[in-house]
């Protein structure tokens, strides 16, 4: 009997250690600290869904496209209308002074979805960085939240639960697709394309 509670003991402490080395929690101000650092230097992938959105950030989303990071975003237009004029005219091609497509112009690896009503279905913030960490929590990508608000994330490193992380993003932008053209704009070419040329 004892054997078999110590053996129960053995595996119940196995397990905590293991999701232990799969996730940290971080509870308190000025993530951004740290945070920010950790979402802008993706180089491969940056995948986010965050319901508010500071021009700054969208700039710096917009920045790392042209620098060909992979970056997809779901967000909202509701008090978001300056950074999702930055991210959606960045698909819009750049022209020389007669007003013709510059011959070297190439769009960027970025996709958008945005909601146009109804901003309160959108409470999802989650963050994908290169396919090697995910983080999830209550904060958005805004400096208030960063730097002010007291909030809370988990961060997973463990490349099973990052590819799960992806596979849910995945889902929860056909999720809001299915709402249809009243509902959301955004670009056609994800999640299709994605499942043609999946990272590994």
């Amino acid at each position: 009997m004892y054997r078999m509670g110590a053996l129960h003991s053995l595996i119940f402490f196995i397990l905590l250690h293991d999701i232990s080395l799969r996730m940290r929690t971080y509870i308190g101000r000025s993530l951004g600290t740290f945070l920010e650092l950790m979402i802008f230097s993706a180089n491969k992938l940056l995948w986010v869904s965050s319901p508010s959105l500071s021009p700054k950030y969208a700039q710096k989303l917009v920045d790392l496209s042209k620098k060909g990071v992979d970056i997809k975003v779901i967000t909202s237009a509701y008090k978001n209308e300056e950074a999702v004029n930055i991210i959606k005219n960045s698909l819009k091609p750049e022209r020389n002074a007669r007003g013709e497509i510059r011959s070297d112009w190439v769009s960027p690896p970025l996709d958008y979805l945005i909601l146009k009503k109804n901003s309160s279905i959108q409470k999802v913030k989650m963050y994908i960085v290169d396919g090697k960490q995910a983080i999830i929590g209550s904060l958005s990508l805004t400096e208030e939240e960063l730097y002010n608000s007291i909030e809370y994330i988990v961060i997973l490193d463990d490349p099973r639960d990052v590819e799960k992380m992806m596979d849910d993003f995945i889902s929860l932008w056909k999720l809001y697709i299915g709402l249809g053209d009243d509902f959301i704009e955004c670009t056609r070419s994800f999640p299709s394309k994605f499942f043609v040329s999946r990272m590994t």
